[in-house]
């Protein structure tokens, strides 16, 4: 279907019929009220609620704390039937989520609870659903949709079916399941054609379109949003155009059809502003924002972000007010207004610090540090940097331990239903045995066979618990070698380096050499292929290493992109030829990935201990923070490259601390000396920075 969108007079006479819609509602509703009770219920009689409520649902999407007012003050003055009643309550409750009100929402779903007729009770899941997947809870969101699917009667109305499939299959694809929510998504979409609604059929095509883009099927979403665009076009109605044009500007965008987008993004912005619908207004600017900072055209970010910020305070919208001071703060520091950007992205911060949102704040601190090191202020870039590797370490040691404690959980549950099937075959014991005994009693002659038979049931339980005993044993060595091993990579995890240094550095001082590798622009990987070709990366790099390894050595997934690497104590010439092996292998050819070419390359530091010439023996965790400041020298000087201290001049911890802390201060004074290798771009041989400053100085950080 060709690609369609409205003249202005056209969006016009649409938004007007919308707005006509709206205001037949609120007409209605006055008209009902003002003729009291006895008109009210001549109203329900004449079926006119249920048609005004589903005209409020439609509303909704634009003003729903609104809506839902006028659905309350209907339910309040009418008097519907049970079945329109209990349309009326999922429709309030669902447009409290949206806002969302969880004290109200609530409310309705109490009130749902305590109806006494057929799919009263799914109807409360389903709102209590939407109210945690609004608030950013999916699992939640996904085990009550899942149980509100199970409670709606079979011969539930088709458009009650419609809202529980959709509201389905946009969970499924929040979570994750993609293939569930296509195939949700089209039992959704056979139901709003047969439904009828013109706003439905073009919004689930919209949300089945968006499950195909995230799934990397971009073509196949954008020929059903273009599909949900005529019919929005068709209808009239604002607030679906708003939707389909903002999706259809996304995937413009993921078509590098930067022009596209933005026509898009406007469209769907001057839409939102006719229906009314703040929450998507500044939802729109921010999109907007995020796409002229990708183009460096940092006024115009700043002025449709500052144009977002006062609206998401209006609407107590705490993620759309992060990220207005997010993108804020990152124009103004690339307008070199630095401390003022500085402010903005702190008050960003502060709110997913308030909210405990680990992974917001590692992402604005992963930015800030980009845009920090392009400005020039390389003390609050590294500052970035450390406090978004901590972060990203909590991540990754959370997932960790999610991923074990659903392991734990299978285990028990396994482990239970063993239990409990060897209580079963107890009872079953006993009840030959009773059985026997009465044999006995009338059988004397069987006494024999019988006695031999409960013999060998004992024996066999005896063995079979012998059995199980050993694999819950066989279980639980599993469980622990898991917990130490990366599921991706296959590589030694942080907690198993920890439990080798315990074993081997007793004293708590680490001997060996250290590496420390970080793979170049990996978010850039991320943002431009994807999640799936990041792993697929991460997975090349940890075997290149291995290549370049030997089976003795210590290889560690540290971080997100980062690989620790500990081997026996090496000489200099030794180390350096080890860390050039490590950056030609990573760097000297692209990743290949179903039909995509990767190039890679990475940053390194690196340091052997006891540290020349004092020979300082230092901890396990101080070991690693030196080599950690010296690959973010090889970062802050263009990547691609390694840095190693060869020689440092300190007698305790205390100096050692002091040094690393200003690394490249302490090389210009003389107390340390640096080795760099440079990647295989370069192609130079290994120098001491002693020497190679001979010809030129320390480069400048890219």
């Amino acid at each position: 279907m060709p690609s369609t969108l409205l003249h202005p007079a056209t969006a016009g006479a649409s938004s007007a019929r919308s707005r006509c819609c709206a205001r037949l509602a609120g007409l209605w509703l006055a008209a009902a009220l003002a003729a009291g009770p006895a008109g009210a219920e001549r109203a329900a009689v004449a079926g006119e609620v249920p048609a005004q409520v589903r005209a409020l649902e439609s509303a909704g999407r634009a003003r729903p704390a609104e809506s839902a007012a006028a659905v309350g003050a209907l339910l309040a003055q009418a008097a519907p039937d049970r079945a329109t009643r209990l349309e009326a309550l999922t429709v309030q409750g669902w447009l409290l989520a949206c806002v969302p009100d969880d004290e109200g929402a609530e409310g309705v779903a109490r009130t749902l609870d305590n109806l006494a007729q057929p799919g009263a009770s799914a109807a409360a899941l389903l709102v209590r659903a939407r109210l945690a997947e609004k608030t950013g809870n999916t699992r939640r969101a996904t085990a009550l949709i899942d149980e509100a699917m199970t409670r709606l009667p079979a011969d539930a109305p088709p458009l009650a079916r419609l809202r529980f499939v959709d509201a389905q299959a946009r969970i499924r694809g929040s979570a994750d399941k993609l293939e569930d929510a296509i195939r949700l998504g089209h039992e959704a979409l056979k139901l709003a054609d047969a439904q009828g609604d013109a706003w439905r059929q073009a919004e689930v095509r919209g949300e089945l379109a968006y499950v195909y883009f995230i799934a990397k099927q971009l073509a196949r979403a954008s020929s059903l949003n273009e599909e949900a665009l005529a019919i929005a076009a068709r209808d009239g109605d604002a607030m679906t155009l708003a939707h389909v044009s903002n999706k259809r500007a996304i995937f413009r965008d993921a078509e590098g059809d930067l022009a596209g987008a933005r026509r898009g993004f406007m469209a769907a912005l001057d839409y939102a502003r006719q229906a009314g619908a703040k929450t998507e207004e500044a939802g729109y600017l921010a999109n907007l924002a995020d796409s002229y900072l990708k183009s460096a055209e940092y006024p115009i970010a700043l002025r449709y972000a500052q144009q977002a910020l006062p609206l998401t305070r209006e609407l107590k919208n705490l993620d759309g007010e992060t990220v207005a001071l997010a993108n804020i703060g990152l124009a103004q520091i690339a307008m070199h207004d630095i401390e003022a950007g500085k402010k903005n992205l702190r008050a960003s911060l502060a709110i997913d610090e308030r909210r405990d949102s680990i992974s917001g704040m590692s992402a604005t601190y992963d930015e800030m540090g980009q845009y920090l090191e392009k400005a020039g202020d390389l003390a609050g870039a590294v500052d970035s940097l450390h406090q978004y590797r901590a972060l990203a370490d909590q991540m990754l040691q959370r997932d960790q331990q999610q991923a074990i404690f659903e392991l734990q959980e299978q285990f028990d549950a396994e482990r239970r239903a063993k239990e409990i099937e060897l209580l079963r075959r107890e009872n079953d014991l006993k009840g030959e045995q009773l059985h026997a005994r009465d044999l006995q009693q009338r059988l004397w002659w069987l006494l024999a066979g019988c006695g031999l038979l409960t013999l060998a049931i004992v024996a066999m339980l005896l063995r079979r618990v012998r059995d199980t005993n050993r694999e819950l044993a066989d279980s639980n060595a599993l469980l622990q070698e898991l917990a130490e091993i990366d599921p991706l990579t296959g590589l030694a995890n942080r907690r198993h380096f920890q439990a080798t240094m315990r074993r081997v550095a007793a004293d708590g001082r680490l001997e060996g050499t250290v590496f420390l590798i970080d793979i170049d622009h990996f978010k850039r990987i991320n943002d431009c292929w994807g999640h799936a070709v990041g792993d697929a990366v991460l997975v090349e790099v940890a075997r290149r290493l291995r290549s370049v390894l030997r089976e003795p050595d210590l290889i560690v997934r540290w971080g997100g992109e980062e690989f620790l690497v500990v081997v026996r104590a090496l000489g200099g010439d030794a180390v350096e030829a080890l860390a050039g092996r490590m950056l030609d292998v990573i760097g000297a050819a692209p990743v290949e990935h179903e039909g995509r070419t990767i190039s890679t390359s990475a940053s390194i530091g690196f340091a052997t201990f006891p540290i020349e010439p004092t020979r300082l023996a230092v901890s396990w965790e101080r070991a690693i923070n030196l080599v950690d400041t010296a690959l973010y020298l090889a970062k802050a000087h263009g990547r691609n490259r390694a840095y190693g201290v060869r020689n440092l001049h300190a007698h305790d911890d205390a100096e050692l601390d002091a040094i690393g802390q200003s690394l490249e201060a302490a090389w210009r004074a003389g107390e340390v000396a640096l080795t760099l290798l440079q990647g295989p771009a370069a192609a130079e041989p290994a120098t001491t920075i002693t020497e190679w400053s001979r010809a030129a100085a320390l480069p400048e950080p890219v």
